[in-house]
Order: C-alpha cells, then sequence, then structure tokens
C-alpha cells in the first residue's frame, strides 16, 4: 500500500464516519431526548455566541458545554475530541504567526521571535472559538440523525429548495467518498510490486483522473434517475412528538448561556 491508498483510505474513512452516524443518535441519552428542532435553534444561537463573543473566560465555557452535553448524551469524549482534533490543528497551524505579528508588550521570546501579549490573546480566543464551534457542531451532529435534521429544517420553514439540495449533496459526498474507496480497493487487487517512483506518480495521475470520470458520470446517472421520477422533490420526513423533560432543560441551558453573555456585554 503507497502513499495514494493509505491517505485516500483515511479520508474515504474519516468522511464516511462522519456522515453516517447510526449508532449514538438511537442511545438513551439527554441530547438524543431534545426534539430536532428545538436542538438545531439552540446549537446555531449558541454558535452564534461564540462568534460575537472575544471574551476567553465565556468561550472557555462555551467550550467546556459541548464536552459536557456529549457526556450527558453517552458519547465518550475520546470520541468528541477525535473529530474536532483535525480542524483545530489545521486553524492552529493558520493562527500561530499571529502571536508573532501582532503588536503589544512582549510575553516571551523564542530567539530572534517575541510573543506579543496581544498576539497570544488572540491566538487563544481564537482557538477556543473554533473548538467550541467545532464541538457544538459535533455534538448536533452525533446525537441527531440526517432524517431528523431535515426534518426540523421543514419545521423551521427553511426554504424547500435549499434542503433539497443539502439532501442531495448528503446524498452525493456519501457515493463519492464510497465510490473513492471501491476504486482504492481495486487498484490495491491489481498491484503486485511497488515500482519505481515516477511509475507510481503516473499511477497515481491516471488514478485521480478515472476517479473525477466515475464522477461526472455519477452524477450525470444521478440525475436521470431524479428525472425519471418527476424530478428532484422529495417525500418529507415525518415525525412526530411532544416537548418533553429534555427539551425544558435544554432551553433552560440556552437561555443561561445568553444571559451571560449580555450581563457580561
Amino acid at each position: 500500500m503507497d502513499a495514494l491508498d493509505r491517505t485516500v483510505a483515511a479520508v474515504s474513512d474519516e468522511a464516511q464516519s462522519f456522515l453516517v452516524t447510526t449508532r449514538t443518535p438511537r442511545r438513551d441519552g439527554f441530547m438524543q431526548a431534545v426534539d430536532p428542532a428545538l436542538k438545531l435553534v439552540g446549537v446555531l444561537s449558541l454558535l452564534v455566541i461564540a462568534v460575537v463573543t472575544d471574551d476567553l473566560a465565556i468561550l472557555c465555557g462555551l467550550a467546556a458545554l459541548p464536552l459536557g452535553l456529549a457526556i450527558g448524551s453517552r458519547i465518550a469524549p475520546l470520541t468528541l475530541g477525535r473529530r474536532i482534533a483535525l480542524p483545530v490543528l489545521a486553524s492552529a497551524a493558520v493562527v500561530a504567526p499571529q502571536a508573532v505579528l501582532q503588536p503589544g508588550p512582549t510575553v516571551a521570546a523564542l530567539g530572534p521571535l517575541s510573543l506579543s501579549a496581544t498576539g497570544v490573546t488572540y491566538v487563544a480566543v481564537f482557538l477556543v472559538r473554533v473548538t467550541a464551534s467545532l464541538a457544538l457542531l459535533s455534538v448536533l451532529l452525533l446525537t441527531t440523525g440526517f432524517g431528523p435534521l431535515v426534518t426540523a429544517l421543514r419545521r423551521l420553514r427553511v426554504p424547500p429548495l435549499a434542503i433539497t439540495l443539502l439532501a442531495v449533496t448528503y446524498r452525493s459526498l456519501l457515493l463519492f467518498f464510497r465510490e473513492l474507496e471501491r476504486m482504492a480497493h481495486a487498484r490495491r487487487s491489481r498491484t503486485f510490486s511497488r515500482g519505481s517512483l515516477q511509475g507510481r506518480w503516473a499511477r497515481s495521475g491516471s488514478f485521480l483522473g478515472t476517479f473525477l470520470l466515475r464522477s461526472l458520470d455519477r452524477g450525470e446517472r444521478v440525475q436521470r434517475a431524479a428525472r425519471a421520477r418527476g424530478g428532484t422533490r422529495m417525500r418529507p420526513y415525518d415525525r412526530s412528538g411532544s416537548l418533553g423533560r429534555a427539551d425544558a432543560a435544554f432551553a433552560l441551558l440556552l437561555v443561561a448561556a445568553v444571559v451571560v453573555r449580555v450581563i457580561a456585554a
């Protein structure tokens, strides 16, 4: 297995595990019992608070909140950490130079580089904000299936076209990564020797080109199938139920977060 095979396998597995979450939404936990529409509105409200807040203490509280929600929803903290680790590390790599570039009093020196207090605070606020936002979204996706999520969007009167585009994109991404995984398996089954570096690069280019053509062909087939069924209008996702104690507790938690943000402002 060469570098391309390892990369394709890792990306495909991670993407499919991110898109298809079937076990955790069925567990008997706190967030699983909250109505999907209320859950969606609450998470979006907390995301808005995270975006408009520059207070590091409040952001740390927001970052700790999804951890508590995950534990109450019977989701292992390690599972939550694995889902947000890579984006947080990528964000850290992008924003880290600001600790040196931002003007301000020096707090530490690393050879010719000086870390400013303003820059360190900026980096810390940015990373905690990213961590809180990603953790909130991950808790939402880990505790809500795609069907109930679409139901919540319909109940919130989101335009049908936007919902249809979201559903089609979701299904297309699943097909995309499964096709990529199947092609990688087929490539490994036909490879008997590593060959030279130049040969591996040539085969990798051919692999990616073939994958692009197959993806375009799959998209055209999906479009023709949708037209054959009368268009892209999908059946609604039905979910009936009444609000319970978990909904009231989550609403109180949301109100408390908003009150703390208003008082801090």
